[in-house]
């Protein structure tokens, strides 16, 4: 049965959205983020618990507000390795909106679903933000030593220290009585060549209201109301996107690496029944047949001749 008119308003109207702002004198740009839809799919397909998948959440909205800054379909990639009970957590998000994520445990953990204390989950290590660029023939990286190990404090002081960019970034992350994410929201501020201490002060000191207050957003409010409460300039709207969990994986992409292998690799696989192939940023699951197994043997095979 076809959605109703109403129906596709209302879908449209809950999809994640990122909006980016301008200062009216270009000092600052900022971008805001709702992407409760994609942290609550990516803690879904990859059954996580609460403390990974808030910590997913953020950094997936790090990943959306820093592609934000992009173009078209350029991408950031935002990732946390540590030593602690969350090895690493991988986020990437293009400038159109696509955003996928996955979390890695330590090998010590004994049950990696059963992860609840937030503190030190990914103790000692070193925060990757990465940005492929038309422009760039190699991803632009940086790499620095985590500072907090929140995300939010650790992407601000990236690009504090990395890049020397002023930046604030606030994120929070709720949950529901059963541990499922049932909100996520996140605002970076970065400024502008031009912009002065006095401005920076001003920005700063509206942050730290922000987080006296416990609640950092409102989201009974629309985005656009919430933004004129807790942006400290006038501002104009640069774009409006929406945001998806969504991955570009399919089987023909798995045939095609596997057929890098070697034959023997390949017959051991299907002798021992070895037919299930997961994409590790989504979590989903393909199925090997037969048929595909000649088909990569029979590749495999031509190749050499």
């Amino acid at each position: 049965m076809m959605q109703n008119i109403e129906e596709i308003k209302d879908s449209y109207k809950n999809r994640d959205k990122i909006i980016g702002i301008l200062s009216e004198n270009q000092h600052f740009r900022a971008a805001f983020i709702r992407n409760t839809n994609t942290a609550k799919t990516a803690q879904l397909n990859h059954k996580l618990t609460a403390v990974p998948a808030s910590f997913l959440a953020r950094a997936l909205m790090g990943a959306s507000m820093i592609a934000n800054f992009l173009k078209g379909e350029e991408r950031a990639i935002v990732e946390l390795i540590g030593n602690g009970p969350i090895s690493k957590i991988y986020a990437e998000s293009s400038n159109n909106g696509e955003s996928r994520g996955y979390v890695e445990f330590s090998d010590n953990v004994g049950n990696v679903e059963r992860v609840e204390n937030s503190e030190n989950v990914i103790g000692v290590g070193f925060l990757k933000v990465t940005r492929i660029l038309y422009d760039h023939a190699e991803p632009v990286t940086g790499i620095i030593e985590l500072s907090q190990s929140d995300v939010a404090s650790d992407i601000a002081y990236y690009f504090n220290k990395s890049e020397q960019i002023p930046t604030a970034v606030l994120m929070e992350v709720e949950l529901d009585d059963k541990g499922i994410i049932s909100s996520s929201s996140g605002l970076i501020i970065q400024a502008m060549p031009g912009s002065v201490f006095e401005e920076l002060q001003i920005v700063f000191q509206k942050v730290d209201e922000l987080l006296k207050k416990g609640k950092l957003f409102d989201n009974s409010k629309s985005i656009e109301e919430l933004l004129n409460e807790i942006i400290p300039f006038h501002y104009s709207i640069t774009k409006k996107s929406a945001i998806d969990f969504f991955c570009r994986c399919t089987k023909d992409n798995f045939l095609n690496a596997l057929i890098t292998l070697d034959l023997k690799e390949i017959e051991e696989m299907q002798h021992h029944e070895q037919n299930e192939l997961v994409c590790k940023y989504c979590n989903k699951h393909y199925y090997l047949e037969n048929e595909d197994f000649t088909k990569i043997s029979e590749i495999i095979k031509s190749r050499k001749n």
